[in-house]
């Protein structure tokens, strides 16, 4: 009697795992594809990038294609562009952080480099901000976004905006993918460039 309810557990189980694993595959799918709109800001940026020397960002590719600002939709596109290096040239001269990246949040993150580096005070929020030209609303922003992005980790020692930068972002030389300028062409066109 106890073999059949046995056998039925163990096929119970056996389902479950089956259940478990095709919904952890489809969700991962999910995660890899991108939306129509996303992939629309994707083309832009492939064909912008065989243009002026261009490393444009995902924030002007979206404004240029019409999709929605979202911190959200920018981290799906820059994922995909890391996932997919095959996409462009420009995404294996560059990290994918280059092209992920806000203005401000460059500005930041090198403003929290060179501090760190040069072991010098971690600034705070307000310093940030006078800095960079930002309000502290935006550096908030930008340092929570840097944190996702995993190039600075919180850590309350090191005092100003409680945040320390991740090693490997230390020892980038010249650290060029923190460096831009915003291009805008009469046309209308912006474009980034490193």
């Amino acid at each position: 009697m106890l073999k059949p309810i046995v056998g039925r557990r163990l096929l119970l189980a056996a389902a479950c795992l089956v259940l478990l694993f095709a919904t952890i595959g489809q969700a991962a799918d999910r995660k890899d594809r991108l939306t129509d709109k996303e992939k629309r800001a994707i083309d832009y940026l492939v064909h912008d990038w065989d243009e002026d020397y261009s490393a444009t960002s995902v924030d002007l590719a979206m404004y240029a294609v019409g999709v929605k600002q979202s911190d959200e939709t920018r981290f799906h596109i820059g994922s995909y562009i890391k996932q997919h290096p095959e996409l462009h040239e420009v995404t294996r001269r560059w990290s994918w952080v280059t092209f992920v990246l806000t203005a401000d949040e460059k500005r930041i993150a090198r403003a929290l480099i060179n501090a760190q580096r040069d072991a010098k005070p971690a600034p705070s929020i307000a310093e940030i901000a006078k800095a960079v030209g930002a309000s502290d609303d935006r550096v908030k922003r930008a340092l929570s976004m840097l944190a996702h992005y995993e190039i600075i980790k919180a850590d309350p020692s090191v005092g100003g905006a409680g945040f320390r930068v991740e090693s490997r972002y230390l020892k980038w030389e010249p650290r060029l993918d923190f460096l831009f300028h915003t291009v805008t062409l009469a046309g209308g066109r912006k474009f980034n460039t490193n």
